[in-house]
């Protein structure tokens, strides 16, 4: 790691009021939540691509679009905003929980 970064790093942690420690349960926690989605979506790809989807909405980016989430993990625009705008999915299994 970047000394710089590790420096910069540090300095963010020791101004936290919560340890980063305290999320582990709730990533945990957020797998467990999404899996209902997850099984309602009708392609491999969607099932796959959630995942990536939600990584970009939690995290550090202050726009949450599709460009920037796609650039923020390293995969094509394109695989984003096929998923947000045409994943099929279906609700009914969901709506009947």
């Amino acid at each position: 790691m970047n000394t710089v970064w590790a420096r910069r790093r540090e300095e963010l942690l020791s101004d936290c009021l919560v340890s980063p420690d305290v999320f582990n349960q709730m990533i945990n926690r957020l797998g467990e939540f999404v899996v209902p989605y997850q099984r309602g979506l009708e392609t491999e790809a969607g099932q796959r691509n959630v995942h990536l989807y939600l990584q970009g909405l939690l995290s550090h980016l202050p726009g949450k679009n599709a460009e920037d989430i796609a650039t923020l993990l390293d995969v094509k625009r394109q695989v984003i905003q096929e998923f947000i705008g045409n994943a099929p999915w279906d609700h009914r299994p969901l709506v009947t929980v």
